[in-house]
């Protein structure tokens, strides 16, 4: 696994291993990264460091229009699907998913994060978020104990209510064909085992739905519902 941050996605996966790792018996690797890096190039590291060729691969990155990455992210999604790696995809970015741990959010921010970081920040329930973010460059970003506790609290189960209101996006999106139901969660089999298309259908999204106007959406959920922390409600609804 790989991301482009350095901190908030490396914190919530070793989050993720603390938390659910022993119950749910896995352990997510997570590649040393460096800021700055591009969808593909998150997407290449993912393959180098992978341990076997059997491994689960995941990249996350966002869109982040503020990065001009428009046109590399297109790239990535093909590269990975070509390479059977799994992508989470953010937008407008990562801080979208931990918002939805607390509330829905709908608004169309066309890549920049401001209000769902304010969003994030304000929320009553969001216990050590305050200051998220508040200091130039990367400080005040990564995951603090105490934001761990709240985003993990077995008594608030709020990783369900992350992974539901993550699905309901899906089928908000604008595209007008896509939907988070019945979504296959399997492993990918191998690189170059699925089309393009194929690939896409497993996030919920259509075949033909431009991955730079799913906004806002996140597809963390998926690797909840795959790591077994969240059931997929709707296969049995």
């Amino acid at each position: 696994m790989a991301a482009e941050g350095e901190r908030t996605e490396r914190d919530y996966v070793t989050l993720l291993n603390s938390a659910y790792g022993e119950r749910q018996k896995f352990f997510l690797k997570f590649s040393e990264t460096r800021k700055g890096l591009r969808p593909t190039e998150v997407v290449d590291l993912v393959l180098a460091s992978a341990s076997a060729p059997e491994d689960e691969k995941w990249a996350l990155f966002d869109r982040d229009a503020l990065d001009n990455r428009d046109q590399d992210i297109p790239e990535a999604m093909r590269d990975a699907a070509k390479q059977g790696v799994q992508v989470a995809l953010s937008h407008p970015s990562f801080e979208l998913w931990l918002l939805l741990h607390f509330q829905q959010f709908t608004g169309q921010e066309g890549g920049i994060s401001d209000t769902v970081v304010q969003r994030l920040r304000a929320h009553r329930e969001a216990k050590g978020f305050e200051h998220y973010d508040t200091g130039s460059g990367d400080q005040g970003k990564g995951i603090t104990e105490e934001q761990g506790r709240t985003l993990t609290d077995p008594d608030k189960q709020r990783e369900k209510t992350a992974v539901r209101n993550a699905r309901k996006l899906v089928g908000m999106c604008a595209h007008g064909g896509c939907s988070g139901r019945g979504v296959d969660h399997s492993a990918i089999p191998g690189p170059r085992t699925e089309t393009y298309e194929q690939w896409t259908r497993r996030s919920g999204h259509a075949e033909n739905c431009d991955p730079l106007k799913r906004d806002p959406s996140s597809d963390v959920w998926r690797l909840l519902v795959q790591l077994g922390i969240v059931e997929d409600e709707t296969r049995s609804a």
